[in-house]
């Protein structure tokens, strides 16, 4: 058995960095800032002119040194890793990999996986083909804060972890 966990708001809490980050960005390039508890995306901010350089400065502003004391790391589910081995456990993102490898060495995260995948998640059914190849293992695990790409799949629901920072659940693929 092979273990794929996501980053943002599986492992790791990141959702008020990210929006603070975002808010920067904006606010450095003459926009409003975006209040809301739901998270910031590129996609939320795409009818922007500056992207690309908002994106830049929102990367760079989430990896100062601050960033191990803005996360919150979801240790119910690190505990878990320890378990499962770091021979087993792969980190599946779609997140930026310069933030990615910042989180991970910053947040001392980087012990417990095997390897990194990034992933645009955007075909699941190719994405799983990919973590199966990679893992060598027709049967995976994955931990996902995103219940939505599951929706019509039917995979069952192995574990949960549901707390007041984190509500994801290892579905077995």
């Amino acid at each position: 058995m092979k273990f794929f966990i996501d980053l943002d708001d599986t492992l790791v809490n990141s959702t008020t960095l990210n929006n603070d980050a975002y808010n920067y960005a904006l606010e450095n390039f003459g926009y409003d800032r975006i209040i809301t508890n739901e998270r910031i995306t590129r996609e939320t901010i795409k009818d922007c002119k500056n992207l690309e350089q908002i994106i830049t400065l929102k990367q760079k502003y989430f990896a100062l040194d601050w960033l191990p004391y803005r996360l919150v790391i979801n240790n119910d589910l690190i505990f878990k890793l320890k378990n499962y081995k770091k021979s087993n456990c792969y980190l599946w993102t779609k997140a930026d990999e310069i933030r990615t490898n910042k989180i991970l060495e910053k947040c001392n995260l980087k012990q417990y996986f095997n390897n990194i995948i990034f992933d645009d998640k955007e075909n699941f059914t190719s994405s799983v083909q990919n973590l199966k190849r990679i893992s060598n293992s027709n049967q995976i695990i994955i931990y996902e804060n995103n219940h939505n790409i599951f929706l019509n799949q039917r995979f069952k629901i192995v574990d949960e972890i549901e707390n007041k920072n984190f509500n994801i659940k290892g579905y077995l693929v």
